[in-house]
C-alpha cells in the first residue's frame, strides 16, 4: 500500500519540485519538511493539506497517513 509520503515524493519527482521550493510554497521550514518526509515527525494535517494543494494531490480513505507501530495502551480494541 502506498503511503502519503511516497505519493508526495513521487509527485515532487514528476513535477521536478525540490524540497526547498515546496517548503517555501507551503510556508514551512525546509528542515521541517525534510523531517516529515523522512518520517521523523508526524505531518500536521493543515500542512499536509497545503502540501497536497501545492502538488495537486488528493487523499483517499486507503492512503496510509500514520500507522503506529503498536496500538496505544489506553485504546480499547473492537473485535
Amino acid at each position: 500500500m502506498t503511503t502519503v509520503k511516497d505519493k508526495i515524493f513521487l509527485r515532487m519527482k514528476e513535477l521536478d519540485v525540490k524540497q526547498t521550493e515546496l517548503s517555501e510554497k507551503v510556508g514551512i521550514k525546509t528542515q521541517n519538511l525534510s523531517a516529515y518526509l523522512r518520517g521523523k515527525r508526524t505531518i500536521p494535517f493543515d500542512v499536509l493539506e497545503k502540501i497536497c494543494m501545492v502538488l495537486g494531490l488528493t487523499l483517499g480513505s486507503t492512503d496510509i497517513v500514520y500507522k503506529p507501530s503498536k496500538p496505544a495502551d489506553n485504546v480499547q480494541r473492537e473485535d
